[in-house]
């Protein structure tokens, strides 16, 4: 059964960070696009990415033990 995939975007990227997103994403072999946003200077990037079914799990070094 294979994972089901969803869009991930990066709002907002100048076009520095979105060549090394695209770059870093197809390194790793995932599908990604990379768009113009409407004010014509910045860039969103959109990664297919997997989704789990569980959400992910508090990081347990930032709770204290009184807290419960």
């Amino acid at each position: 059964m294979a994972m089901k995939k969803t869009w991930f975007q990066h709002t907002d990227c100048t076009t520095q960070q979105a060549e090394e997103l695209l770059a870093e994403y197809r390194r790793r072999g995932v599908t990604v696009e990379r768009s113009l946003n409407a004010d014509l200077t910045t860039w969103t990037v959109s990664a297919r990415l997997p989704e789990g079914k569980n959400p992910p799990r508090a990081d347990r070094r930032w709770q204290n033990r009184v807290w419960g």
